[in-house]
């Protein structure tokens, strides 16, 4: 391990959400993307905020104490893999987990000059979040090299020509852009070389770079397959008390189905899954050093079906005691799979169940029935675990009355929580294949086909948001079930939760359409579920 840090790896930055929106504003016209973002936030003191400052605001004001919940504080499994990787190519890797709370860490990390700064992109769509980055460490370590790599740069370099490429990254303002839907080998090549007295990127693959800030060179194209079993997260190299309570991790990469609506299992690559006594290794250390609560984020958890029964039947034999939680597929489980889950702690399960109506299931590829749909929400109901549903209106095929079957199957199944998302068009994914088919134009928020149009789908999610109540709705952007899992583990009792997602799914729909509603009695309602007995650390979180 080196004595001068060759990366310091930086992971999320939640940038100002009131930026977002008013750029977002400029486009409402044009493009569904402003409704979106109106159905997923509040207006709250005179401001649009997300559910996490709902959250933190109305504690302080039951307690009296500082509160600062936030997803983003709980350890960056994109981050932690990254530094993971480097530690073990004996390189001298240090994590950055949240951006806008370890300031000062970095501040002090680039105060010894390490030779690059990794920026991870998981949950970007834009530059500024970035660039916002970039610009701390140009300011704290000009002579730092800044890496940009992830699924945003990924996509950019397969949606965009070279000159519009180069656009986009002068916005980003970083030294070299690693395009791979991997890049860790990547990485860990070019910390390397700039470890060395005169590097040079020229040779590497999957490397875009600027020597001057202003022209680009581009290395060729090395596609990595990095083997998840040799490059499991080697966490006895983390502070404990960093990690527990609640972590996330994973035991798979890529996706076993094609959704027509989705780019995931075409950027990753075949499935790849660890054994299941390599996750057992891992769990074994995630709980002797306090680790309580779990969220496997693999894309399909439960495929393949066996391997996820062994799983379970693993953490019974262990007696781990965690609270887990995780997607899961509805369509690929049998009664086994459901006891197997709750008797091993599963606490909560993502269901990207899309839609209610079987033709749109058909034509989203998703080799599912809503009978099918029906019958898991059931189980999982009956078992306690709570179930949260997401749903996608307007996908090609879709028309009012498949929608409104999708609003009525929500009434009905009664999942725990639920959203509603307006059909995002991404290009490169399956359905495009079949846009004379459905008369699909356009992209992104702003598309038409035979069925509707995104006017008329944003019309329908205010709709369904007004209209359902047999579930909670829970807005995916800013507060989805991974949030409700980083509470639990922080002593937030579900029931209390339960009721402040209650209080805002009303403030929700009351707002739908007035960019500035008032909430006379709301605040002090979301009050007093905090003020009541009970509330561990004073609504504190440890971390």
């Amino acid at each position: 391990m080196h004595s001068v840090i060759d990366c310091v790896v930086v992971g999320y930055n939640d940038a100002s959400f009131s930026e977002f929106l008013e750029r977002t504003e400029m486009s409402k016209d044009h493009s569904g993307g402003y409704r979106h973002l109106l159905v997923n936030s509040l207006a709250f003191r005179g401001q649009r905020v997300k559910y996490p400052e709902l959250l933190n605001a109305t504690m302080e004001a039951a307690t009296g104490v500082p509160s600062r919940f936030h997803v983003g504080r709980m350890p960056n499994l994109g981050a932690i893999t990254l530094v993971s990787f480097l530690r073990r190519h004996d390189l001298r890797a240090e994590l950055v987990n949240f951006y806008n709370e370890d300031k000062e860490l970095l501040r002090q990390l680039l105060a010894e000059r390490p030779s690059a700064v990794a920026i991870t992109t998981t949950f970007y769509f834009e530059s500024q979040p970035i660039r916002e980055i970039v610009d701390f460490v140009r300011a704290h370590s000009p002579s730092t090299k800044v890496i940009v790599g992830g699924p945003h740069v990924f996509n950019i370099c397969t949606d965009h020509p070279p000159i519009l490429q180069d656009v986009l990254f002068k916005e980003m303002g970083a030294d070299v852009y690693i395009f791979d839907s991997q890049g860790e080998q990547t990485l860990a090549r070019v910390c390397t070389e700039l470890s060395r007295g005169a590097p040079d990127l020229s040779s590497i693959p999957n490397v875009i770079h600027t020597r001057d800030g202003k022209k680009f060179e581009r290395g060729g194209r090395e596609v990595e397959n990095n083997d998840m079993e040799a490059n499991v997260v080697d966490w006895s190299t983390f502070d404990p008390g960093f990690l527990a309570p609640t972590v996330q991790t994973r035991t798979a990469r890529s996706c076993a189905y094609k959704c027509a609506f989705c780019r995931y299992p075409v950027m990753a690559g075949a499935l790849n899954v660890t054994s299941v006594e390599t996750v057992e290794r891992e769990l074994r250390h995630l709980h002797s050093i306090g680790v309580t609560h779990l969220l496997f984020i693999d894309d399909t958890f439960n495929i393949p079906k066996t391997r996820f029964k062994d799983i379970c039947r693993m953490m019974i034999r262990n007696r781990f005691g965690f609270r887990w939680f995780s997607y899961f597929r509805c369509a690929n489980a049998d009664a086994e799979c459901f006891d197997l889950m709750a008797e091993s702690g599963c606490a909560g399960v993502f269901l990207g169940i899309e839609s209610g109506d079987d033709r749109v299931l058909k034509a989203m590829n998703k080799i599912a029935t809503a009978d099918k749909y029906r019958d898991g929400i059931r189980r999982l109901n009956e078992r306690g675990i709570i179930t949260y549903s997401s749903f996608i209106i307007g996908h090609p095929g879709e028309t009012e009355e498949t929608a409104r079957n999708t609003l009525a199957f929500i009434d009905e199944t009664r999942p725990t929580f639920y959203c509603l998302e307006t059909f995002f068009f991404d290009p490169k994914v399956p359905i495009a294949e079949r846009a004379q088919e459905f008369g699909l134009s356009g992209r992104a928020y702003a598309w038409t086909h035979a069925g509707m149009d995104w006017r008329r789908a944003s019309d329908l999610v205010e709709e369904g948001y007004r209209t359902i109540t047999g579930s909670t709705v829970l807005p995916l952007y800013s507060f989805d079930l991974w949030s409700v899992a980083y509470l639990m583990g922080q002593g937030v009792e579900l029931d209390r939760i339960k009721r402040f997602l209650s209080v805002a799914a009303e403030m929700l729909v009351q707002g739908i359409g007035r960019e500035r509603p008032v909430y006379p009695e709301h605040e002090g309602r979301l009050v007093s579920i905090f003020r009541a007995p009970g509330l561990q650390a004073s609504g504190v979180p440890s971390r």
